[in-house]
């Protein structure tokens, strides 16, 4: 049988990347270790994974698109757009999404902030710590910090160099403890005068999430109704209970290509909003080598094939059909679970992790 090849930010296992690719994997086959029964294909940028998923070189690819600390991933993004400049005969589509919670470490090889000269990770990354990277500043002026193609790439710079530090996760300390060690923030207050109150974390907020894209040959299949959705009860400030909402267990993303016309924007939301169906972010995009001119980036709550939803893609389409798909104004880009829905609600989460992954499935965070 042939295995199933997986895209994912390099290095394996030091990148969440890979984490979400472990869940994905997870969840394809069944099997809480069918990571193992994949084809790796670790790559250097979230450009190259989308390239190689468009070219047919991997059969998935996961990308990160958005985190909660530091917003849109753009280099996701762009290279996204890009799959639309012309017609193409073949195309990925997002086909699940992974929430990961943010946990970043600084590690070298001794644990001493002392011996750091450098701090080595990937762009989002320093910017998710940017108020610790200010207090290390400060308090150590000779510091540099310089751009890894991922926080893996940073660990590898640490294991090479004793003088480089990495901002990495949890999983690449546990990965490399008998080379690395959490550098311990309590002590370089002592004597290095770093002004950090919390030694356990060093990112700019507590709780913050990124997610993920998994890349694919089709968007995910529709839950059928009722299972598809979850009523969600609204209370006030204070708790009363004011009514309740339904919400959908999958969403759907659309690339919108809007003429510049008064009204574009207003006839299209309005496709969606007349039939009720919720938009959960708009997210404008510049077009490339067109000035001011801009691309929407659309979530829906639903999935492409739910009636509603394909009538709203419809009606916006209706006077372009005959056009190629890349100049359409209503582009699919594919349907996933709706994870941050879950996130906030413990018992749907529950229940599509039992539905949707193996019994096995080990979670943290």
């Amino acid at each position: 049988m042939t295995r199933q090849r997986i895209g994912f930010l390099s290095p394996a296992p030091l990148t969440n990347g890979y984490t979400a690719a472990v869940r994905f994997a997870a969840h394809l086959t069944g099997d809480p270790r069918g990571i193992e029964r994949m084809e790796l294909r670790p790559l250097k940028t979230h450009a190259d994974i989308i390239q190689a998923a468009a070219a047919g070189e991997i059969d998935h690819g996961v990308i990160a698109v958005e985190n909660t600390l530091d917003g849109i991933i753009i280099e996701s993004i762009r290279e996204l757009e890009r799959l639309f400049e012309s017609e193409r005969g073949h195309r990925p589509y997002i086909c699940w999404e992974e929430l990961l919670p943010i946990r970043h470490l600084l590690i070298n090889r001794s644990g001493d902030l002392r011996d750091v000269r450098r701090i080595a990770s990937h762009a989002s990354a320093l910017r998710q710590c940017s108020r610790f990277l200010a207090a290390v500043q400060k308090a150590l002026p000779e510091v540099e910090f310089t751009q890894a193609l991922s926080t893996g790439q940073g660990v590898k710079e640490a294991l090479d160099d004793s003088s480089v530090a990495a901002m990495a996760s949890p999983e690449a300390l546990e990965h490399h403890g008998a080379d690395l060690r959490e550098v311990n923030l309590e002590s370089a207050g002592a004597h290095c005068g770093l002004e950090w109150t919390d030694p356990h974390s060093i990112t700019d907020f507590r709780h913050g999430f990124t997610r993920f894209w998994i890349l694919g040959p089709q968007p995910m299949p529709a839950i059928a109704p009722p299972e598809n959705r979850i009523r969600v009860t609204q209370r006030d400030q204070l708790a009363q209970i004011t009514g309740t909402v339904d919400h959908h267990l999958q969403k759907t993303c659309y690339l919108l290509n809007l003429p510049d016309t008064a009204g574009s924007m207003h006839r299209a939301l309005g496709a969606f909003a007349s039939r009720g169906i919720s938009v959960a972010v708009l997210y404008p995009y510049p077009r490339l080598e067109r000035a001011f001119e801009y691309l929407f980036f659309a979530e829906i709550e639903g999935h492409c094939h739910d009636p509603l939803v394909a009538e709203a893609e419809r009606e916006i389409n209706d006077r372009h059909a005959t056009k190629p798909v890349h100049e359409r104004p209503c582009i699919l880009l594919g349907s996933y679970p709706n994870t941050p829905l879950l996130h906030r609600h413990s018992v749907p989460r529950d229940t599509f992790r039992r539905r949707f992954y193996p019994a096995a499935m080990e979670w943290s965070g």
